[in-house]
């Protein structure tokens, strides 16, 4: 018996099997009602985000809500999971150079657009938009995935001798905390005026950069 979700048919066409289109129907709808949440809190704040306010915007009954993601948290940890993949890709997308200094800003750049790209995301991720959710093991785990090309460059400039710390991880964690709380004021409302939070954020980069890379490089 085949088991496969995709059954050859007599022209040699592949056919989708029902249970693998089903999925494929459940995991689309999923997609969608997260950026349904996701749009409620860009435009309205988190506190705007109910089951009942994502089920009126999809035009569909809350009980299909409830049904595929159980809670408001479990929907904040799609969000949040959602989120990292974005945050990786928008690493991914920075093209490698070989001056390190260059590198590290154009990093820092892009988790900067990041936060102004995807703000509900982040808020999820970092803000506390949700006091239902609590990060657990595999939220955790997709932020040090979504992190993953920042500690490989860190850990390869540590191995050349460019940096004298000797723990990635509690470079990129001293660097992280730095450009987030930036970030987290100018969203919270205490730095109001973008320009000055972002000249402070670029302040920052450079002296972390001035901190961390040995000054003989």
């Amino acid at each position: 018996m085949h088991n496969s979700s995709e059954m050859p048919s007599i022209d040699g066409r592949k056919v989708t099997t029902y249970p693998s289109a089903k999925l494929q129907h459940t995991e689309m709808l999923k997609l969608n009602i997260i950026e349904a949440a996701a749009s409620i809190m860009q435009e309205h704040g988190p506190e705007a985000v109910t089951i009942r306010r994502v089920a009126e915007k999809m035009e569909c009954p809350t009980k299909i809500i409830y049904n595929l993601f159980g809670s408001k948290e479990g929907l904040a940890k799609r969000l949040f999971l959602e989120g990292c993949k974005l945050l990786s890709l928008t690493f991914q997308a920075v093209p490698e150079q070989a001056d390190l200094t260059l590198y590290l800003r154009d990093l820092g750049q892009a988790y900067w657009d990041f936060s102004r790209n995807y703000t509900s995301y982040y808020m999820v991720m970092f803000g506390g938009a949700f006091s239902e959710f609590k990060p657990e093991e595999e939220t955790l785990q997709a932020i040090n995935t979504a992190l993953q090309q920042f500690i490989t460059i860190i850990t390869q400039a540590i191995k050349q001798g460019l940096i004298s710390e000797t723990d990635p991880i509690h470079v990129v964690n001293l660097i992280w905390a730095t450009l987030h709380g930036t970030i987290h004021l100018h969203l919270g409302g205490h730095i109001q005026d973008e320009r000055t939070a972002k000249l402070l954020y670029d302040t920052s980069v450079t002296n972390l950069i001035h901190t961390f890379l040995r000054s003989d490089n």
